[in-house]
């Protein structure tokens, strides 16, 4: 009966704000345009704005202020209505941030909130709207009483409309919150009244239960009204790579999820997120199981209801085709507030659309055929100790690996340490995830291809209480003696590579062997700028950097974190060598520039398709300052790897190709790639 949310389609997500206070919103208000727009679009699925940043209600609702601009209209009923005679799957949208109640705002320690507040003038006293200012937002706490109202919306929504599914945006708080509704259990949780943050840090783990435990809550309890009308939970539950915990997202927000919708978050220059981040994201969302929906804000950062680029919706939509996503779409500001579009941007999406949807048939039924294992730990992310924001060094890891995994080719999956499903996998990366469960660790140890592991990986459980020793010290052949933060150096042919930064130092054990040795660096400390690290080398450390056994290797330093923040190219050729010096081979080389992703899927067992989507731009755009305007055609790329049937045949979607056998090897030689391309590989009948 939901097949549809698992098979690839198109999604236009109409946003429409209007503020509180202004004359021109619903000026235009023309449900039959509206519709004759968003069909043209060619989405299959239409998300439509049931309450809007300001939790105004924009039909007449018996829970939420209406907008006034409406004047009773239905806009709900009108767009659902005429869209549901051409078949449109409905979402409907309601959002958690309110312009109502001041006093359900959430409060940071040590933080002093803006009181000054003007009502609307349409304020009651049933209804006591703000005049917030355009772009200002309202958080409330994610245990106020707003919960309340948020539960009476959608039992409201789903009896009135019945739309196909429903989703909540924006539920987080950026920060701690010691407001009214917190502090009991806060106070019982630090078993004292002062609630500074250096008191709630002290209790870390214990908060981040509470906190995790109080958000999965509103969405078991908003599931269990959505199943009582068959609608799906299609919540934002935005991107555990790129949110930090204390959002609020975690992994009990799983079990209530029908589809997981996440937006591209390079967009909005989340911390070390680039192109790739859209890549990432989707294969994320397959290790958690869940439907991949993804969203691409439509519009540039600067401007609101003005479009993106078609070579961006190229880029974004050639990343979903090549890793599984299943629905793809617009969203951000779409509709201005007086309900019309600008022509050009329902163009540019509907291009991109139209683009997204080639070649949909390479998706039904597809499975990754990646051979290695990227790990995402939820523990590794709730028990984090708290860090200055942005400065999440579990994701800039996780997210380095994934990086230079993508830049070297190499196809891989992601996968989630509490499920430990690693069969079928030739190698295995642990990019310093801290906090592993005793059953993870003992799935490693009997897991018969090879690991790597980096940083501070097993020194903490999953409950995040600190070990004496890596948990895979074992396998791994490494003990550990101390974690420093400082200036080092790694020994790099006949030189020596400076890095700075966090440095465990281990022994290496039974028969393990040293692969990487460590340099000592002049005490002096840098000769150059202040700001600037200059670790000057002296000569061999006693503290290796890389240590390995047959099938393992263990690397003393967050080796992802270090390429994330800088991609220092030496720390990429020693993360590169030691992937290949425990791979038994690679299951596909690509002569190609390093902006190329290539991903491998199999249809059944006699097709394997490779994925290329190129995301080589004029790198001299600063791309978060500025838009991507063109893609640049990759020329003569040859692809080899093993021969995957006794007699196959090899056609191309987007581009021109030669290919031969040799041997056991299938050479294929493409002449130019755009955006996307794909080898489709077959066995011959």
């Amino acid at each position: 009966m939901n097949d549809w949310i698992n098979q690839r389609g198109r999604i236009y997500w109409y946003d429409q704000y209007a503020l509180n206070e202004q004359a021109t919103a619903f000026a235009k208000y023309d449900p039959d345009r509206i519709v004759g727009e968003l069909l043209e679009t060619g989405a299959d699925v239409i998300t439509v704005y049931a309450a809007n940043q300001f939790g105004v209600a924009y039909y007449p609702s018996d829970v939420a202020p209406q907008h006034p601009n409406l004047s009773g209209r239905d806009y709900v009923g009108d767009l659902v209505s005429r869209l549901r005679k051409h078949d449109k799957k409905i979402l409907l949208y309601l959002n958690w941030l309110s312009s109502m109640y001041p006093d359900w705002r959430y409060q940071p320690p040590d933080e002093e909130l803006d009181s000054d507040f003007e009502p609307a003038s349409w304020a009651t006293d049933q209804y006591p709207v703000l005049a917030l200012k355009g772009g200002m937002w309202q958080t409330s706490c994610l245990n106020s009483p707003r919960r309340d109202q948020v539960k009476a919306q959608v039992r409201e929504m789903c009896e009135r409309y019945r739309p196909d599914a429903l989703h909540l945006d924006m539920f987080f708080n950026s920060d701690m919150c010691v407001c009214e509704f917190c502090r009991p259990n806060l106070e019982r949780i630090c078993g004292t009244p002062e609630l500074t943050r250096d008191v709630i840090y002290t209790h870390w783990p214990a908060y981040m239960d509470w906190r995790s435990e109080s958000t999965a809550s509103l969405f078991a309890e908003l599931h269990d009204t959505l199943r009582e009308f068959d609608v799906l939970a299609a919540h934002n539950a935005f991107m555990p790579i790129y949110h930090q915990a204390i959002t609020g997202l975690n992994r009990g927000w799983l079990p209530h999820l029908d589809i997981y919708v996440s937006e591209c978050f390079d967009v909005f220059n989340a911390a070390w997120s680039d192109l790739n981040a859209t890549s990432l994201t989707v294969r994320w969302q397959h290790a958690v199981g869940k439907p991949a929906w993804i969203l691409r804000t439509g519009h540039p950062l600067q401007y609101a209801h003005w479009p993106i680029s078609k070579a961006q919706w190229e880029i974004y939509a050639a990343a979903c085709k090549a890793n599984g996503c299943k629905v793809f779409g617009p969203c951000g500001v779409g509709a201005r507030p007086d309900t019309t579009t600008a022509p050009i941007l329902l163009e540019n999406v509907k291009h991109g659309l139209d683009f997204y949807m080639q070649d949909a048939d390479l998706d039904k039924g597809a499975e990754s055929a990646a051979k290695i294992a990227l790990v995402f730990s939820w523990a590794t992310r709730r028990y984090c100790p708290p860090p200055p924001p942005g400065v999440d060094r579990w994701a800039a890891s996780f997210v380095g690996w994934g990086r230079l995994l993508i830049e070297e080719h190499l196809p891989f999956d992601v996968v989630s340490a509490e499920d430990a499903k690693l069969d079928g996998y030739d190698l295995v990366i642990v990019p310093n995830a801290d906090c592993l469960s005793d059953a993870f660790c003992q799935a490693l140890e009997a897991f018969d291809g090879c690991v790597i592991a980096d940083g501070q990986s097993s020194l903490r459980d999953d409950n995040g209480s600190k070990q004496s020793d890596f948990a895979l010290s074992d396998l791994l052949g490494v003990t550990h003696v101390e974690s420093i933060d400082d200036a080092m150096a790694i020994e790099m042919d006949d030189d020596a590579g400076p890095v700075y930064g966090p440095f465990e130092r281990v022994r290496r054990k039974g028969d393990a062997q040293v692969v990487v040795h460590g340099v000592d660096v002049d005490p002096a400390g840098t000769v150059s700028f202040p700001h600037k690290q200059d670790p000057l080398p002296l000569g061999r450390s006693e503290w290796p950097v890389c240590i390995g056994r047959q099938r393992t290797r263990y690397i003393a330093f967050p080796a992802g974190e270090f390429y994330s923040r800088h991609g220092d190219e030496h720390i990429g050729k020693l993360m590169a060598e030691v992937i290949a010096g425990l791979l038994p081979a690679r299951q596909i080389e690509v002569d190609a520039p390093r902006t190329l992703e290539v991903t491998l899927w199999r249809q059944g067992e006699d097709k394997l398709i490779v994925h290329l989507a190129n995301r080589t731009v004029p790198w001299t755009m600063a791309t978060k300052e500025r838009q991507p305007t063109e893609i640049i055609p990759l020329h003569e790329v040859v692809i080899r790897m093993p021969l995957p049937f006794d007699d196959p045949r090899v056609s191309a979607r987007h581009a021109e190709i030669e290919w031969q056998l040799d041997g056991d090897e299938l050479a294929i030689h493409i002449s130019r790639i755009s955006a996307y391309a794909a080898m489709v590989i077959e066995r011959s009948q």
